[in-house]
């Protein structure tokens, strides 16, 4: 029994981190299979990269791909690619269909979710 709590309780943790983690990222997908739902999200920002390639930060959009069962995230798949340094001026400009070519299908816009 205490072991089943525990189970249950690190499970709780792990989705209430992963729903404050996906706080700071925007929809862009969304499709629904009963009681799941699969989404792909984005996140546009600048990311701290290895010193040996540059010691400033460079702008990348994230793109997560998260699955649901009734609100609750049970796993997510995440893949972020470079972008222009001019991006970084004005991430509110770069529209989720600029780079979305740089990403596999299951991360595009009109891409297959399965």
């Amino acid at each position: 029994m205490f072991i089943a709590l525990l189970v249950l309780f690190v499970v709780a943790l792990r989705a209430l981190y992963l729903h404050a983690w996906l706080q700071g990222s925007q929809t862009i997908r969304r499709e629904r299979h009963g009681l799941v739902a699969l989404e792909v999200r984005r996140r546009l920002g600048m990311e701290k990269i290895p010193s040996h390639c540059s010691e400033f930060p460079v702008p990348r959009e994230e793109r997560i791909r998260v699955v649901q069962c009734l609100g609750i995230v049970l796993w997510h798949s995440e893949m972020s690619v470079a972008l222009p340094n001019q991006a970084c001026e004005c991430f509110a400009n770069v529209a989720p269909q600029d780079f979305d070519r740089e990403f596999p299908s299951w991360l595009r816009l009109t891409g297959n979710a399965a």
